[in-house]
């Protein structure tokens, strides 16, 4: 027996709340931890003189860290079971924040974010785990009630940064800290299945992600995946910055604690959509045309952001992007999901982030160079131009699913 529960049949239509019920409480825990540092990490650096390309140099390094390990996760997430790795990558959290709390330096900070790519594999293990216990009739909805967890996640952990932001930049980070222990704590004691995959043969087990690209329709969705993240890493790897230098929040100056704010909103419209809108748009648009509809949604806020004087307009660009990037997780890893063998799930997970993790390497690069010559128009043209070719790429080239 092995770490997957075969629900593969076609009368298989609902989730088992019992299996998928732990994986989502600590997807919303460690997302929790991680939004409730990032509010408050552009301005930590701030205060030690980091200039905006310094600070995409330590996001690309994270980037860089996440590019190298996640594809090993995966596989081992495969072999020795997602419980292990789910539990390996949350130490490694609780040790780069701890790290970061102590930082008073440019250096330490770095650090820690190498460390925290380095072992940051949690959501390619989780996302396994829910496709080893759904179907493939119920797939969507299993990696978008992971995408909920994140959602949640990405709402409580901004609002707690933008609290105690205000008393020291330290005590998110700390809060961060208690969320990742209490993490690690469910996934020792409630999450089930410890064990790897059980493979009957050794065809499946030497298969590789490359050797998955042979397959025209994968390939395609991976360019289109990589022109989502690519664009969305340029424009929100820097928005902080972007917004701290052009944009006046009830006139005061966008720091911290509006940027947690922001975040919080984002949180909720990825709770919304997963609640209402991904699987009734599921059933109206073919994968094909939700996809291009995606990159609609996001160009669109793109362009806005930019544009955007005052906090209505804002929050118009905020609603379009969060609701297009919470359609595009679950749509693209689904998507990619139903297309592999299931005793593969675990290397395509770890492989798709990455992919991610490749783009979070060079975009926020990319991003602070153009923004530290003040070329705000350069840089959010890059992001639409980069979006729309995944759009355009998306109608003309991606096939459905044949069986």
């Amino acid at each position: 027996m092995g770490d997957r529960q075969e629900v593969d049949s076609p009368g298989k239509r609902r989730l088992d709340w019992r299996l998928m019920l732990p994986v989502f409480v600590i997807v919303s825990l460690d997302a929790m931890s991680a939004a409730a540092v990032l509010p408050v990490l552009p301005f930590y650096l701030r205060e030690m003189g980091a200039t905006p390309l310094v600070l995409g140099l330590v996001f690309g390094a994270e980037g860089l860290c996440q590019f190298i390990a996640a594809p090993w996760l995966g596989q081992l997430s495969d072999r020795y079971g997602r419980k292990k790795v789910i539990l390996v990558s949350q130490a490694g959290a609780i040790a780069s924040l701890l790290l970061l709390a102590s930082a008073n330096v440019v250096v330490l900070v770095l650090l820690a974010r190498v460390i925290f790519g380095l072992t940051a594999g949690n959501f390619s293990a989780a996302a396994a785990y829910a496709a080893d216990h759904s179907s493939r009739t119920n797939r969507r909805q299993a990696i978008g009630l992971l995408s909920a967890g994140l959602g949640i996640g990405g709402m409580a952990g901004p609002t707690l940064a933008g609290l105690f932001a205000e008393v020291s930049l330290v005590l998110p980070i700390l809060v961060a800290f208690g969320l990742s222990g209490v993490s690690i704590l469910v996934t020792a004691l409630w999450l089930k299945g410890g064990r790897g995959v059980a493979v009957v043969d050794e065809a499946p087990r030497r298969m590789s992600f490359r050797t998955l690209l042979a397959s025209p329709g994968i390939r395609v969705l991976v360019v289109v995946l990589l022109c989502h993240f690519f664009s969305y890493g340029v424009f929100n790897s820097q928005l902080a910055v972007f917004l701290s230098d052009t944009f006046t929040w009830n006139g005061r100056a966008f720091g911290p604690t509006e940027l947690g704010y922001l975040l919080t909103a984002d949180g909720a419209i990825n709770i919304l959509v997963q609640l209402l809108l991904i699987r009734r748009l599921g059933r109206v648009f073919t994968e094909r045309n939700l996809v291009v509809l995606i990159f609609g949604i996001l160009s669109s806020g793109y362009l806005i952001a930019v544009l955007a004087n005052g906090i209505p307009m804002l929050a118009l660009a905020v609603l379009c992007v969060s609701t297009g990037v919470a359609l595009a997780r679950p749509t693209f890893v689904a998507a990619l999901s139903v297309r592999v063998p299931s005793e593969r799930q675990g290397v395509v997970m770890g492989a798709t982030q990455s992919l991610v993790a490749a783009t979070d390497v060079v975009t926020p690069v990319l991003a602070g160079l153009i923004l530290g010559e003040n070329l705000y128009g350069a840089w959010i043209a890059v992001v639409i131009t980069v979006a729309v070719l995944g759009g355009v790429l998306a109608r003309g080239r991606l096939r459905p699913l044949t069986a």
